[in-house]
């Protein structure tokens, strides 16, 4: 079936989302952030800040889904055109990237000065006036723009992997995207050197460079290190759709113990930071992809096969099915949810414990929402949308059955 589901993908994107709500609304509602040493920070606070960015999760599921469709619509259609499709989701993605970026998304701080670079609608919100976004916020990266160009880029490499009867050629595609993974993931402590030019663009007014590099190195999200999510995710959707998954063993199991090792122990050897693209945060991505390698090989090997408990867990689920509909709207509620709580309970925020259970609030609230929303398939949803027009474009979708 060419659109079947991996359930255990889905659950993992969504247990994935509650932890980004969870952390999200706990590391920027915290009123004292700037009181903390941010030379050497609370390991509480550094392991807040690793699960606030679990966007690399989402990459790495985008591009082993999307791959495994590619691959599989290809034997259908022609691979140029099934590469359409992806080119089209990724434009649309870097269209939501800068919605998200400028109107609705989390607002970024610095944390030094405590001071918070607001979306439109968080400003506004917490201002109670209208608000504009400052100007930088058109050269953040975010989780959005990294899918989106993974798809473009990854996608058209296996075009190419596959022109000529190539998926046949299984080892040197293996070989391709996993030495090009490895390459761009260990070589992105060049970005480190980079980052200057990409600053010093924006205080000369040059925006066409600004945004040009917000895509390739800036924070959160930067394609240094994250192409390489993308490769590694293209891989295993290939060996899935090969009915290879030993290979997750014999080749992403020793891959996710080599990154995992190796960001450890560079980790341990630079000045923890939560502020600045710096060398302890190169190893931490190398950390990082190590732990969503291991997480995969686990699930896709073990997970995947529990279907009782892969049902009893379906509300987690939900949350993974209309994602990107969350995603954008978590700040809107999580502001609205603050005035309120700020009625009834003015100093929450002065202490992380006190943020902690603001986080779950947010969990509890859209847990709610999904229980009701359910019962209609996630109507007018964003992935109702999606799922709608590309219908028409002629691509299927499974994207909302819950069956």
């Amino acid at each position: 079936m060419i659109n079947k589901r991996i359930a255990s993908l889905d659950a993992i994107r969504g247990l994935s989302l509650m932890f980004i709500l969870l952390f999200h609304c706990s590391i920027y509602n915290f009123a004292n952030i700037h009181k903390l040493d941010f030379s050497n920070p609370p390991i509480l606070i550094i392991l807040m800040s690793f699960m606030a960015l679990w966007g690399g999760v989402f990459i790495i599921y985008s591009l082993t889904v999307n791959s495994l469709m590619f691959l599989r619509r290809s034997e259908i259609e022609t691979p140029a055109k099934t590469y359409r499709y992806l080119l089209l989701a990724g434009l649309i993605y870097l269209v939501l990237h800068y919605v998200l970026n400028i109107f609705l998304g989390r607002w970024n701080i610095d944390f030094v000065n405590n001071q918070p670079h607001l979306t439109f609608i968080a400003g506004t919100l917490r201002n109670l006036s209208l608000t504009m976004p400052p100007v930088t916020k058109l050269f953040e990266g975010s989780s959005l723009s990294t899918i989106a160009l993974n798809l473009i880029i990854v996608s058209g490499l296996l075009v190419l992997l596959t022109r000529n009867q190539g998926l046949q050629k299984s080892t040197r595609n293996y070989l391709i995207l996993g030495i090009s993974g490895f390459i761009i993931l260990v070589g992105s402590f060049l970005r480190v050197s980079f980052y200057p030019v990409f600053s010093g663009a924006i205080e000369s007014g040059d925006f066409l460079t600004s945004i040009g590099l917000s895509f390739l190195i800036a924070n959160p999200y930067p394609l240094l290190p994250y192409l390489s999510y993308g490769l590694f995710g293209a891989m295993i959707g290939m060996m899935i759709y090969s009915d290879r998954k030993d290979l997750l063993k014999k080749i992403i199991l020793p891959l996710g113990v080599f990154f995992f090792v190796f960001g450890i122990y560079g980790m341990m050897n630079f000045d923890k930071t939560i502020s600045k693209p710096d060398y302890f945060w190169y190893f931490k991505t190398n950390f990082e992809l190590g732990v969503f390698l291991l997480l995969a090989v686990l699930i896709l090997t073990s997970l995947e096969k529990r279907t009782r408990f892969l049902k009893s867990i379906s509300l987690i689920n939900c949350f993974g099915r209309i994602s990107l509909t969350i995603y954008l709207l978590e700040t809107p509620v999580s502001e609205i949810l603050r005035i309120f709580l700020h009625l009834f309970l003015p100093d929450w925020d002065q202490t992380i414990n006190g943020c902690l259970m603001f986080g779950l609030f947010n969990i509890f609230i859209w847990a709610l929402i999904l229980c009701f929303w359910r019962k209609n398939n996630f109507k007018y949803s964003l992935e109702y949308f999606w799922v709608l027009g590309f219908r028409k474009l002629g691509k299927g979708s499974t994207k909302l059955d819950m069956h």
